[in-house]
């Protein structure tokens, strides 16, 4: 009976020594929406790139480029990457059959899930389960992260832009006149400014028509929150007749993209929005970026196909791991992200730094 159990011991020892993984090398689980098995019904040919994003076999591809561009550049390292690639949609059992997979998933030890989130739900909790690093790239849910000590989530959330704000215009608060230009729709941002201010005493008006009050003061700070297009033309013009050279005006990132918008806006002095990430285009990391993707692929990257969050993540992720865990030790600079993590109690790790941006001179630049 010793000897048989002795023997089921050495099989076992010698099976995972020979499934564990040294310290110079990982293994990347990718879960992407690549909708493999469905047909588009949308003819082949497009109008330009936002018509081909739209599509869904195509709606991550610029992703899993970006993360190639990453994979590249471990090539000729003293690194082993392991890469594993899996198409995720919407079917909770497709998913099970493939965390199941105990030959696929032995050796995995992050999972980058840039896939629905009715499904994140149940990768999440298998990574918990299995002490696998889990990466959350786009989804703003706080509750993933409370508890789950191994997840990672990138979106930063809205409390940090009152924050921001404060710290960069609000050293003296009496200066400004503060309106939150909302609407009737109800507002998770427009209610975390508000508990903000007040739990700093910081003065405010909360406006809900298109109609703004008169100067009280010699500056107005407006932080706008609605989005829909009809109404957004009608407050540009607004603001555009009351002509005040003083006014900051703080908008959902959302309005740069409405077509209507002429010059005007965009030529107000002092015009500033958050976005989750950003890129510098006068940076010259960025264009050498842009330069090898458009080498490699035909085509430019774009934040809007996600090209260049599928760089950032895979590389700074591998390189966190390898770095065990502590982002001081990482060289790596993401093109599109700043991270400043914040661990949740008895939860993973939240991304706090928002991005501000200002629009001036027609051209975009962050404050740092």
């Amino acid at each position: 009976m010793k000897k048989k159990l002795f023997f089921a011991f050495i099989v076992s020892l010698a099976y995972l020594l020979g499934n564990a993984q040294n310290k110079d090398q990982v293994t990347v689980l990718y879960l992407l929406p690549f909708h493999l098995n469905e047909t588009s019904a949308r003819p082949p040919s497009f109008k330009n790139s936002a018509e081909i994003h739209q599509v869904k076999q195509f709606e991550m591809m610029g992703f899993w480029l970006g993360a190639k561009m990453a994979l590249q550049e471990y090539e000729y390292k003293d690194k082993k990457i392991n890469v594993v690639v899996r198409d995720a949609v919407t079917d909770e059992k497709a998913l099970n059959k493939i965390l199941k997979d105990s030959a696929l998933m032995a050796r995995v030890s992050i999972i980058i899930g840039p896939f629905y989130g009715s499904l994140f739900p149940v990768a999440a909790e298998f990574a918990k389960q299995h002490n696998i690093i889990i990466v959350n790239p786009f989804s703003t849910r706080f509750d993933f992260v409370e508890n789950n000590p191994y997840l990672y989530k990138l979106i930063p959330p809205y409390s940090s832009r009152p924050k921001t704000i404060a710290e960069y215009f609000l050293s003296q608060s009496d200066k400004y006149s503060i309106i939150l230009w909302g609407d009737s729709a109800r507002s998770s941002e427009l209610q975390v400014y508000k508990s903000y201010f007040k739990t700093h005493n910081i003065h405010f008006k909360e406006i809900h028509t298109l109609t703004l009050p008169e100067n009280t003061k010699s500056k107005n700070l407006i932080i706008a929150f609605f989005e829909q297009p009809t109404r957004v033309i009608h407050g540009v013009h607004t603001l555009i007749n009351r002509e005040e050279e003083t006014d900051i005006l703080v908008v959902p990132e959302k309005w740069l993209s409405i077509s209507e918008l002429t010059e005007d806006f965009f030529n107000f002095p002092h015009l500033y929005f958050f976005a989750n990430y950003f890129i510098d285009e006068n940076c010259s990391r960025v264009q050498e970026f842009q330069s090898d993707y458009i080498f490699h692929y035909g085509a430019p990257a774009e934040l809007a196909a996600y090209s260049y969050q599928g760089y950032d993540i895979t590389h700074y992720f591998i390189d966190l791991y390898f770095s065990d865990f502590d982002p001081d030790k990482l060289l790596f600079q993401p093109l599109s992200y700043r991270f400043q993590w914040k661990q949740i109690l008895d939860g993973g790790f939240e991304n706090t730094k928002a991005r501000f941006i200002r629009v001036k001179d027609l051209e975009l630049e962050e404050i740092k």
